[in-house]
């Protein structure tokens, strides 16, 4: 009891395209590591003054599937682990109904992911942390442009 195992990953992206926050200051959501997301979405929504489903932490934080309500927005490091892992997270949702990440996208004859996707990291004032799923790097931009939303929780 309380001890925590392993991540899950949504089966389904929650957005293809929000904003990671209104840009107001520094949220504090500096963690990191893995198993640091859930302590960032938090300081996200109680920094920002979107609410609700506006922003990518409060999406995330919203979504609510098999009775659990504790899905959070990806670390920087929690969101690395899924692309690490995506062909595994993929394959074990698309028979219940999920989706790749990034949706079905093709290039040349391959079906691939080809987006990026927020992480609850923010990176300074203005910026925070995100991943792309087809090259696989990671970076920083500026908060209001869009990027897709995957949830996760841990069990």
């Amino acid at each position: 009891v309380g001890e925590t195992h392993g991540l899950i990953a949504a089966i389904e992206d929650q957005s293809d395209g929000i904003r990671w926050s209104d840009g107001l200051g520094i949220t504090g959501a500096s963690g990191t590591a893995v198993g640091t997301g859930s302590v960032n979405t938090d300081a996200i929504i109680n920094n920002y003054t979107l609410t609700g489903t506006d922003f990518a932490a409060g999406l995330a934080r919203a979504y609510n599937v098999g009775g659990y309500t504790d899905w959070f927005l990806p670390s920087v490091e929690e969101l690395n682990k899924m692309i690490i892992n995506r062909s595994a997270i993929q394959s074990g949702g698309e028979p219940h109904g999920g989706t790749l990440f990034g949706g079905d996208n093709i290039i040349g004859n391959e079906l691939c992911s080809c987006t990026t996707y927020w992480s609850s990291t923010e990176d300074d004032y203005d910026g925070a942390w995100l991943q792309d799923f087809y090259g696989g790097g990671q970076g920083t931009s500026l908060e209001d442009p869009l990027s897709d939303v995957r949830a996760v929780r841990a069990f």
